[in-house]
């Protein structure tokens, strides 16, 4: 596989463990600098999960004669043909996209930074995509907060935080440049995080 090409059905043997290591090796490296690519072994290792939970939760009588239910011991060949079937019908229906979902995927489609929060509330962090194409703020606690850019041109509302598990969170899509964000309880500002 040369380094300007994509890996093809490659990506779903990878997630199978059909390649040798060689060929795992190859895969590695492409998919380091390739983010369709990565996006595609990341597609066929959720099919290769998914037909393993299935397979697990509901076995069928004579099933272990065909295919064997460990990690890796899919069939190559019944899994490329599952894993492309599950990705056409990724493309074709569409899903809602969660932010939690949004915030995963760009970070790891891009290189960020983090700020940790000082003031008089919880604990709570920022991470942010160096260009400032996106923040992510994570906040200890249920409560739901504002949260607040601050540049020289002055604050812009960025939203409220939501709560999720033991945290309250927000993620958003900006290109502003900020100089420091703030979480807010109404009017009252508990933290701030200075934005490098």
């Amino acid at each position: 596989m040369e380094a300007d090409r994509h890996i093809g059905e490659a990506a779903e043997l990878y997630a199978a463990g059909a390649l040798d290591s060689g060929e795992r090796a190859t895969v590695e490296a492409h998919i380091v600098h390739c983010a369709e690519c990565l996006r595609r072994v990341g597609e066929a290792e959720e099919t290769v999960l998914a037909l393993e939970r299935d397979l697990v939760a509901e076995p069928r009588p004579g099933a272990g004669k065909v295919l064997q239910v460990e990690r890796r011991g899919i069939s190559p060949w019944w899994l490329a043909v599952a894993a492309a079937a599950a990705l056409v019908a990724g493309v074709l229906i569409p899903r809602p996209v969660s932010h939690h979902d949004a915030a995963t995927v760009a970070m790891i489609q891009s290189h960020f930074s983090h700020a940790q929060f000082s003031g008089a509330g919880p604990p709570a962090k920022v991470l942010y995509a160096r260009n400032r194409s996106w923040y992510y703020v994570i906040v200890m606690g249920c409560h739901r907060y504002d949260v607040y850019g601050i540049a020289r041109t002055g604050p812009t509302r960025l939203g409220t935080t939501e709560p999720n598990g033991d945290t309250s969170q927000l993620f958003t899509q900006t290109h502003a440049a900020f100089e420091r964000l703030e979480v807010r309880d109404g009017r009252t500002v508990f933290e701030t995080a200075a934005i490098r």
